[in-house]
């Protein structure tokens, strides 16, 4: 299976006799649009995070430095760019890493504060609560309709992969490729845990 992710993700599928291909309409939230700290993939952007389990905050890499927010050189590293938003493969990083620390339910729901400590990163967002990944100018935060768009678009590319491997006759998949600009740069794990695509 080769799946191309972006706006509309093109999928191709080889089933050792036949090649059967589709598009799967995924919509703009996989490149930054529709989430409400969205960006493109440029200087600023956040491309990798990680959660702390025990306070839950953040630490992360920003395109245009190597070096983590919580390393030597990494003030340095931004200076030119700032820390502006977060790019398509930092959404799904941190969708998936607020999950794995237990801020989101299985049905992609953001929880309330558990803790005095919580109701920093963890604030209230009308009926929702929101999570926030970053204090400073400009202030991100995940909301609850962020996580709602990607939820909207890995359920339509899940489908379209489904169907082809319906339409082939197949159950089960020997190997899966992620391409394109943007689907090369995902980290596979996350994009599994996601359910981007079949296990």
């Amino acid at each position: 299976l080769i799946v191309d992710v972006g706006t509309n993700a093109e999928i191709a599928l080889w089933n050792g006799t036949q090649l059967f291909a589709a598009s799967s309409p995924t919509g703009p939230a996989f490149e930054g649009a529709e989430t409400s700290c969205g960006q493109r993939a440029a200087p600023g952007a956040i491309e990798r995070i990680r959660i702390n389990r025990d306070d839950l905050t953040c630490r992360y890499k920003v395109i245009g430095t190597e070096q983590w927010s919580n390393e030597d050189g990494f003030a340095e590293g931004v200076q030119t760019t700032g820390v502006t938003g977060i790019c398509g493969s930092g959404i799904i990083e941190i969708i998936g890493e607020m999950r794995l620390a237990g801020i989101l339910t299985d049905d992609g729901i953001i929880r309330a504060p558990e803790t005095e400590a919580e109701q920093s990163v963890l604030i209230e967002n009308g009926r929702t609560w929101s999570f926030v990944v970053r204090e400073g100018t400009p202030r991100l935060v995940v909301t609850q309709n962020d996580v709602r768009a990607i939820q909207l678009a890995k359920a339509a590319l899940y489908a379209g992969v489904k169907l082809l491997m319906d339409k082939a006759g197949l159950e089960t998949l020997g190997q899966i490729k992620l391409a394109g600009a943007f689907g090369s740069y995902i980290d596979p794990a996350y994009a599994m845990l996601l359910g981007l695509v079949p296990d």
